[in-house]
């Protein structure tokens, strides 16, 4: 990357750190109350109804991220009346959305009891916390259309700043609201406070980074870049149904089939996992403008040399948070809220395993999508997320909790890991995917020896407490990078990163 996309990027990627520690702590103090003042059936509620958003979240359908590529090329050009009339289509088209996302969420609330195996009785406004859920959701399409301005220009970093103030006020919100009341609905009347004010924000700090959003004489699009974005939207529509199919299914089949309390329990691993997964994504996103305008103007050999370190430090990255779930998952759920939340072992395996496979993918697709190549895969999600439902359902009647995840983790083996990987190659590169599957291979098998080895380790050094808790942390810091290094030190990818880090050092000292 040129020296302005890598300064962008690694200031966009520390800025991501900061806010997902901060976020991080706020949501294990907000879960710990949460816990201590309302019961597990309202944690598998919150949940569910997560989930079944996430469905109606299917009206999006990819618009967002064929806008984005479209403003890669005008942004990087400096085509403010373009980037003004892109913008004009993304407010049209986001304000729609959210008027349909209320309008079917109010449609669904009398089904709610087809999502639920045992409707809770002692909840006689459940039908209201689900419409405030709905206003949640739909409200925050109304202004944050301008937040991808701001990211497809390098600038992330702004919009994790501004996140980070509003989950800061939302905790402390929704902490005094249940201290003082008890109430779930005023918690979630909190939460649609702070989104209302978080997007607001946004749109008025994109009005002052880019003032011609301001004005009002806007030139329609040209009719070829209108067809190109229809065509776009019409390939993502299918990723977006995939998408939410496979990622947003698990709470409703396991309320479904195993009950609300089990998708309560399932929750607070899911609170560790998506902090994480969230941390992942932000560090790619803060790489994906990047990526867009690097795709653009450099050669592909390099832009090749430049996917073969995503994927090392994805690698690295995924590995060593993988073995620490193997490892510490358990005791750390029994230290924070008790035994009683704990899954079994097997199930917090299989949550390691699905953490690991799923976020590998992205370094592929992180850059399929920079190239705009949405249409050749479109059919892909659809076959997904077919058979993600088959084998969830079909398993989570043997395994439970864990049959769900071994269903996500069939279908993501199966189809999106080598079919993304496959378009790539093929439609940009121009040549065969072997050598990147061999690397995904390699990784993989190291990631298993490292996690064998740290959890025979942690299993020898077992007990009770904060003690046993800290040795075991020691050696899932230790014992994973040192056999990564041990492994990888002869490889460019490392070679790379280690001077990077030596120089880091050497300006810092």
């Amino acid at each position: 990357m040129s020296q302005s996309r890598t300064k962008n990027s690694l200031k966009n990627i520390n800025y991501s750190f900061v806010s997902y520690f901060i976020i991080l702590l706020l949501q294990f103090v907000n879960r710990t109350v949460f816990i201590q003042f309302l019961s597990s059936t309202y944690l598998g509620l919150n949940g569910l109804f997560s989930n079944v958003l996430r469905f109606l979240a299917l009206t999006e359908l990819g618009v967002g991220s064929a806008i984005n590529y479209a403003l890669y090329r005008p942004i990087a050009q400096g085509d403010t009346e373009f980037v003004k009339s892109m913008m004009r289509l993304y407010r049209k088209l986001y304000r729609l959305i959210g008027c349909v996302v209320l309008v079917l969420g109010g449609v669904l609330t009398p089904f709610l009891p087809f999502l639920i195996r045992d409707m809770p009785t002692d909840m006689p406004y459940i039908y209201l916390y689900y419409v405030l859920y709905v206003l949640d959701s739909g409200v925050s399409y109304f202004f944050t259309y301008k937040r991808s301005l701001i990211i497809c220009s390098q600038r992330e970093y702004i919009s994790t700043a501004v996140t980070t103030v509003s989950r800061i006020a939302l905790c402390a919100m929704q902490v005094l609201v249940l201290a003082v009341s008890r109430s779930f609905a005023a918690y979630l009347i909190a939460g649609i406070v702070v989104t209302v004010g978080e997007n607001v924000l946004i749109s008025v700090v994109a009005d002052r980074l880019f003032p011609y959003l301001k004005e009002k004489d806007v030139s329609a699009l040209p009719a070829q870049v209108s067809a190109d974005i229809k065509r776009n939207v019409f390939a993502m529509m299918f990723h977006k149904i995939g998408t939410v199919v496979v990622f947003s299914t698990d709470n409703l089949i396991i309320s479904k089939f195993a009950g609300l309390i089990a998708v309560g329990l399932y929750s607070n691993y899911t609170l560790v996992v998506d902090s994480l997964n969230r941390l992942m994504t932000k560090m790619f996103t803060a790489m994906t403008a990047s990526v867009g305008n690097l795709v653009l103007s450099d050669d592909k050999k390099y832009v090749e040399c430049v996917m073969y370190r995503v994927l090392f430090m994805n690698f690295w990255l995924r590995g060593f948070c993988a073995t620490a779930l193997l490892c510490l998952f358990q005791p750390f759920i029994s230290l924070w809220i008790g035994d009683s939340y704990c899954l079994s072992s097997f199930t917090v395996l299989v949550i390691a395993v699905n953490f690991y496979i799923g976020g590998m993918r992205s370094t592929a697709n992180i850059f399929k999508e920079a190239s705009g190549m949405f249409w050749y895969d479109r059919y892909k999600p659809l076959v997904e997320s077919a058979l993600n439902l088959v084998l969830s359902v079909w398993l989570v009647k043997q395994y439970g909790v864990a049959g769900v995840l071994l269903g996500t983790i069939g279908s993501t083996v199966l189809v999106p890991f080598w079919v993304e990987a496959y378009v790539l190659y093929k439609h940009y590169f121009g040549k065969g995917m072997g050598g990147y599957m061999a690397r995904q291979l390699l990784y993989a098998a190291v990631t298993c020896l490292a996690g064998g080895v740290s959890f025979f380790l942690c299993t020898c050094a077992s007990g009770s407490g904060v003690k046993a808790f800290i040795i075991q942390g020691g050696i899932c810091a230790i014992v994973p990078n040192v056999i990564f290094a041990a492994v990888f030190c002869r490889s460019q990818e490392f070679r790379y990163f280690w001077g990077f880090v030596r120089n880091m050092v050497k300006r810092t000292a």
